[in-house]
C-alpha cells in the first residue's frame, strides 16, 4: 500500500486524462512510478496522508521529510507544502475523507463527482481557466479508469 497526498491521486487522474506522457522528472520524485501503477491498476489501495507521500520519494526538494519547494501561481502561498496542506484538506474535507484513511482507486473513482462539482471551491485563488482545463481533463481520466472497471 501507498501513502498518497489526495491532490496527487487528482493530478494522475488529470495527467492520465490528458493523455501526459510522465516521465522521470529532474527532482528524482517518484510520481511517474506511481502514476504508472495507479492507472495499469496495480495499486488498489492507497492511505491518505497530508505530508509529504510515497511520490515525494527520492525528490531533491524534500528535506527532513518536508518539502522545501516553493510556487509562484499563488499570492498566498509560497512554499509548495503549505499549499498542498491547504488543498488537500479542502479536497478531503470536501470528499468527506480523513486523513489516515484507507481508500481504493475505485471508491475515490466514484467520489470524483463530488470532486469536480467543488473544483471551483478548491481551486479558488487559481487561474480560473487552468482550473476548467484540470476539470476536463480528470473528466476524461476518470472515464478512462471507469472504462477498465476498478
Amino acid at each position: 500500500m501507498i501513502n498518497i497526498r489526495i491532490h496527487h491521486f487528482f493530478d494522475i487522474i488529470r495527467d492520465y486524462g490528458s493523455g501526459k506522457i510522465i516521465q522521470p522528472h529532474p527532482y528524482g520524485h517518484s510520481l511517474h512510478l506511481i502514476s504508472q501503477k495507479i492507472t495499469s491498476e496495480e495499486i488498489k489501495e492507497m492511505h491518505l496522508v497530508i505530508e509529504c507521500d510515497s511520490i515525494c520519494e527520492n525528490c531533491n526538494k524534500l528535506v527532513d521529510n518536508h518539502c522545501i519547494d516553493t510556487i509562484s501561481h499563488r499570492k498566498d502561498f509560497k512554499l509548495k507544502e503549505q499549499f498542498n496542506n491547504y488543498l488537500d484538506n479542502r479536497i478531503m474535507e470536501t470528499l468527506g475523507l480523513k486523513k489516515g484513511q484507507n481508500i481504493t482507486c475505485a471508491q475515490l473513482i466514484k467520489l470524483s463527482n463530488q470532486y469536480l462539482d467543488n473544483i471551483e471551491y478548491i481551486y479558488k485563488g487559481n487561474d480560473s481557466e487552468h482550473t476548467k482545463i484540470r476539470a476536463a481533463n480528470v473528466k476524461k481520466g476518470i472515464k478512462l479508469m471507469q472504462s477498465k472497471k476498478l
